[in-house]
């Protein structure tokens, strides 16, 4: 039985992870509008001027960008589903090509038989090959189910950690630009030191992206072992296959009194 399930950790989430980190991008100087020195009380600042429309410019840009992080966790959801098709397919295949085979095989052992002894240990030996054979498959069945299941949970989990990282990042750019709001509405002529606490805010929000996003990348961990598990029960479903397979033999030949048949 081939062990398929090729399942690339890097590949499946660079999608997201190159999408995520564009947020990271954003220039904090997106209002880079100095304020020049106040001729009058009164005056109003270009930042404060300003900065409905550039507020709506860099929303605008987390949106888009967050849209597509969704689109690509979609296409790698949708990949691990097309993986898995693909693997159940060649397994199918495989299984019924040595189902073939195996009956062919009794077929020609069947005739060799001429004594109802032998007749009989035929049959007990094709029935015990069978279990072995139902055997293995289920315990293969199960240990790829169990690592598709951990394969799907740890991106899942993944996927929502980041959700709510992203969450966390547009509320606190969105909070700043209410912030600056409300200081130019209360003084605009003050206009250079709200800049400089608007972009202070930003480049604390993107830092805290960055960090969150740095200290949860665990899933190729995750995976990797969950693939050794996955092995482990290959192999050793793989021993209580070839142990039931000679035990049988065994039995076939004392009844031929033959060697190999």
């Amino acid at each position: 039985m081939k062990r398929i399930f090729n399942f690339s950790t890097s590949a499946a989430m660079a999608g997201s992870v190159v999408s995520i980190a564009s947020l990271l991008i954003i220039p904090v100087s997106g209002f880079a509008l100095g304020d020049a020195p106040a001729k009058t009380a009164t005056r109003t600042s270009p930042f404060c001027t300003n900065l409905s429309t550039e507020s709506g410019t860099i929303t605008s840009k987390i949106s888009s960008l967050t849209a597509k992080v969704t689109q690509a966790w979609t296409q790698q959801n949708s990949k691990l589903t097309a993986n898995s098709q693909k693997v159940d397919q060649t397994v199918a295949a495989d299984r019924q090509k040595a189902d073939s085979e195996r009956v062919s095989d009794f077929t020609k052992l069947q005739a060799k038989a001429t004594t109802d002894d032998q007749k009989s240990a035929v049959q007990t030996y094709e029935a015990a090959v069978n279990k072995a054979v139902a055997t293995r498959r289920s315990a293969y069945d199960d240990a790829r189910q169990t690592f598709r299941s951990g394969v799907v949970s740890a991106v899942s989990g993944r996927q929502g950690a980041a959700q709510t990282q992203l969450s966390t990042f547009e509320d606190s750019v969105n909070s700043a630009v209410s912030t600056a709001e409300a200081s130019c509405s209360a003084d605009p002529t003050t206009g250079s030191t709200i800049h400089q606490t608007f972009q202070t805010s930003l480049r604390t929000a993107r830092t805290a992206l960055q960090s969150d996003r740095t200290n949860d990348n665990t899933v190729g961990t995750q995976v990797k072992q969950l693939a050794t598990t996955r092995d482990a029960a290959f192999k050793a479903a793989d021993a209580v296959f070839q142990t039931s397979m000679a035990s049988a033999r065994q039995a076939l030949q004392q009844a031929f009194g033959k060697s190999s048949i």
